[in-house]
């Protein structure tokens, strides 16, 4: 299964999940994902845990798919999306999965 389609189905069935990025290990309830308007792969997710180079934990985040490293679904809770997410979840041109 590629991270895509982990994220898909983490996605579908409202799953958290974990992983590695930018050095920092991360928990988060993914609410999106597919191509930005340059044609990356991109997840939008609230980071619920973990840790950040800002420092800051809980906050709603742009990952590119390709840095995420050692992916798998998680047994934290899921936190679903409050309204403000649907303007960032507008930024994609083509979406994979969303909420």
């Amino acid at each position: 299964m590629t991270t895509v389609d982990t994220l898909v189905k983490a996605i579908e069935e409202k799953k958290s999940v974990a992983f590695s990025y930018h050095g920092y290990d991360r928990v988060v309830s993914p609410y999106a994902c597919g191509l930005n308007g340059t044609n990356e792969l991109k997840l939008v997710a609230l980071q619920t845990g973990g840790g950040s180079t800002s420092g800051v934990t809980r906050k709603l985040r742009w990952y590119t798919i390709e840095d995420i490293l050692g992916l798998e679904l998680s047994d934290a809770p899921y936190e679903a999306p409050d309204e403000t997410v649907e303007d960032t979840v507008a930024q994609f041109l083509k979406l994979y999965a969303r909420y």
